[in-house]
C-alpha cells in the first residue's frame, strides 16, 4: 500500500506491466494467445468446480445460507461440475481435427507444467507451503452469534461481547 495514496499502487503496477506483456503474445502468434485465452476459461472451471465439488465431498459442516437450492442442490452442483470437466477437456483440443506441431494446442501443456511447479513448490523442503501454510483464517469468531432475524442484503449484525457489529458480506 502507497503510503500517501492509500492505494496499491504497486499491485497495479504490476498488474499493468503482466497485461503488456500477455498482450505481446499475439506478436508470437495465433497458437499462443489461443492457449493463453483456453488456459484462463480451463482455469476458471478448475476454480468454480473446486468448491462445489467439496461441497459434497467428505464430512463439512456447511450450513446453507438465506438462499438454498434445497434438495436440488446435488444434482445442480453435479451438473455443474460434469459441464465444467467436459468444457475444460473440450478447450484442450485443437481447433480442427487434423493438426500439425504448428497447430497444436498447448493449452493442456502450460496447464500442466503449472499444477506440476505448483506442486513442486508446495512440497519443496523446508521453504514449501506445506511447512507454513495454515489454511485460511476465519474473520468472524463465532458464527452462532449471527441472528437471522438482523440480517439484509449487505451485513450481518453480529453480537461480539454484549456489542452489535456490523459484519460486511461479500
Amino acid at each position: 500500500m502507497n503510503s500517501f495514496t492509500k492505494t496499491p499502487v504497486n499491485t497495479v503496477l504490476y498488474d499493468g506491466i503482466l497485461a503488456i506483456a500477455l498482450g505481446c503474445l499475439v506478436f508470437a502468434g495465433d497458437q499462443a494467445i489461443n492457449a493463453v485465452f483456453a488456459l484462463s476459461v480451463v482455469g476458471n472451471y478448475i476454480a468454480y468446480s473446486i468448491p462445489i465439488a467439496a461441497r459434497f465431498m467428505g464430512n463439512n459442516d456447511f450450513k446453507p445460507g438465506p438462499f438454498t437450492l434445497g434438495a436440488f442442490s446435488l444434482p445442480v452442483a453435479a451438473i455443474a461440475v460434469a459441464f465444467m470437466t467436459f468444457m475444460s477437456v473440450m478447450f484442450f483440443f485443437p481447433a480442427t481435427p487434423a493438426t500439425d506441431a504448428p497447430d497444436m494446442n498447448y493449452t493442456v501443456v502450460v496447464l500442466g507444467g503449472i499444477l506440476i511447479l505448483s506442486i513442486v513448490w508446495y512440497y519443496f523442503p523446508k521453504y514449501g507451503g506445506v511447512y507454513w501454510f495454515a489454511g485460511p483464517v476465519s474473520n468472524i469468531d463465532d458464527v452462532s452469534n449471527i441472528h437471522a432475524s438482523t440480517y439484509d442484503r449487505n451485513s450481518i449484525e453480529e453480537k461480539k461481547d454484549g456489542v452489535a457489529v456490523n459484519v460486511a458480506v461479500a
